[in-house]
């Protein structure tokens, strides 16, 4: 490349008797009724697996402790409020006397529906809304049967229980056999499930091997709907428990906390971060720097992979600047990961390749050589691959447009063009790019967002040249809504 990268010195950062159980428990359900390519030649055609975490690492938003939210987090740290809470909308799934709220119900049928195109055998609904009383009841049993701490890893108490929420349907064969034990996970019905159930809306809360996440042993029929984004986004990012979802940082002091953020520069180089809204919006901005003047670009990323957000920054200067992001908040101070020309380049930063455990950059100089430069310990950049010609002129932006697990580069051209080069996800390209849009020349920037319109969500904000903020919803290869969330950022320099 055109500059000798440097590496500095930084602070170091920081299954019989339980299927007797399941027997158990199924007998007390029951009971309660419960476009062109630059150097097209240069393109591998490679078909590449699913990447997990290939996109933004940290979950857009914090868990909703709202009952009626789709997404709300409940589990033995967080029991419902109220804890006697009831949904309004419940209705009678399939006919099967088991209950749960309209639109969870609704998607219930598409999912038995595949589950039988599929050959499974079909399933049946076991047991779906619990009140508080009733869980009382459940919760009871198992402690007169088995003692506290094993009811614990089977039963919630009343008022911790997802059942509660009108949310979660507990599934089995449709001939009976495997009810409610962890058998169900290895009949062709429970497989499919577990590898279908996203599709839906649904996931299987309480997976194999994540006792000491979720606080319960495996149940591979306990379903929860928590909606096609959020479903759709755990299985696309491999998160398997909400737990790991709504972790977002370690630690809630960090500067930047949440991948619908968005931070910017204003003209005397205060740094802000401006929250996202439940509404979909930008709350009131919090200074978080100062003297961030001379930038040419800057990105919001996880550049050591250690679940806190750094800032990467290329100056005016020639300079690539790394500002580690601590747990308790603020920033390291810059820790250069490159020198010489990187102001002559333009670039785009994120996780372009499963085979490194960073994110990396991807650009090219003036000659519309593109380069990968992996970033391969967290730290310095080390070596370039060259990966296309042809790029001079283009517009940059990583983003997984097509919603495989792979990142994507989104490419603006001189004439407003928007193309989509799609990504391997092991550092090169797949296929050929397509058109995606026009009317584009007139965005100063393109700015991935992670859950600004709810968990799960995936979006491009857009920043034109006249200080509007448009956000485009990402689909699977598809454009979503799109909605203005912001005005007068014209002088503003977005983090990317």
């Amino acid at each position: 490349m055109g500059g000798v990268m440097q590496v500095h010195d930084r602070p170091g950062t920081r299954r019989n008797a339980r299927r007797r159980m399941a027997a158990c428990a199924a007998f007390l359900a029951l009971a309660l009724a419960s476009a062109l390519a630059p150097a097209a030649g240069a393109v591998p055609a490679v078909v590449n697996a699913m990447v997990p975490s290939a996109a933004n690492p940290l979950p857009g938003l914090d868990p909703a402790g709202d009952p009626a939210n789709l997404s709300v987090l409940v589990n033995k740290s967080r029991p419902l409020n109220p804890a006697t809470y009831a949904p309004a909308d419940l209705v009678n799934a399939r006919g099967s006397g088991q209950y749960l709220r309209a639109e969870a119900a609704a998607w219930l049928n598409g999912l038995f529906q595949g589950a039988a195109d599929a050959g499974t055998g079909g399933l049946a609904a076991v047991s779906g809304y619990r009140s508080y009383a009733q869980q009382q009841q459940v919760y009871s049993s198992y402690v007169n049967l088995y003692g506290q701490a094993q009811a614990d890893l089977i039963s919630a108490r009343p008022g911790y229980s997802e059942h509660q929420t009108g949310l979660a349907v507990d599934v089995g064969n449709a001939n009976g056999s495997c009810g409610l034990s962890t058998c169900f996970g290895d009949t062709a019905a429970g497989i499919w499930v577990a590898a279908n159930a996203h599709k839906y809306g649904f996931i299987v809360r309480y997976p194999n091997g994540y006792t000491n996440i979720t606080g319960y042993s495996y149940e591979p029929w306990h379903l929860r709907y928590v909606g096609l984004d959020l479903a759709t986004d755990m299985k696309r990012r491999g998160f398997a428990t909400l737990e790991q979802y709504f972790s977002g940082n370690p630690s809630v002091y960090a500067s930047i906390t949440s991948g619908a953020d968005l931070v910017a520069a204003d003209p005397s180089g205060r740094l802000l971060r401006y929250p996202a809204l439940p509404s979909g919006g930008y709350g009131v901005p919090v200074q978080i720097g100062s003297n961030w003047t001379g930038l040419k670009q800057a990105f919001v990323v996880d550049w050591d992979s250690d679940g806190v957000y750094d800032l990467l920054a290329q100056w005016n200067n020639g300079t690539l600047g790394l500002f580690k992001g601590w747990p308790g908040g603020a920033f390291s101070t810059q820790i250069v990961v490159g020198t010489g020309d990187w102001d002559a380049m333009t670039i785009t930063v994120g996780k372009w390749s499963s085979n490194q455990g960073y994110p990396g950059v991807v650009g090219y100089f003036p000659d519309g050589g593109l380069r990968y430069y992996p970033n391969t310990s967290g730290r310095a950049l080390t070596y370039r691959v060259d990966i296309g010609t042809g790029w001079a002129g283009l517009g940059l932006t990583m983003a997984d447009w097509d919603a495989d697990g792979a990142n994507d580069i989104l490419a603006t051209t001189a004439s407003g063009l928007l193309l989509n080069y799609p990504g391997n996800g092991v550092g090169g390209f797949k296929g050929l790019p397509g058109s995606i849009g026009s009317g584009w020349g007139t965005m100063k920037a393109l700015v991935p967002s992670f859950g600004l319109s709810g968990p799960g969500t995936r979006s491009i904000t857009a920043q034109t040249v006249d200080g509007f903020l448009v956000d485009y919803g990402l689909g699977t290869g598809v454009w979503g809504s799109q909605r203005q969330v912001g005005n007068g950022w014209g002088s503003m320099t977005l983090f990317k």
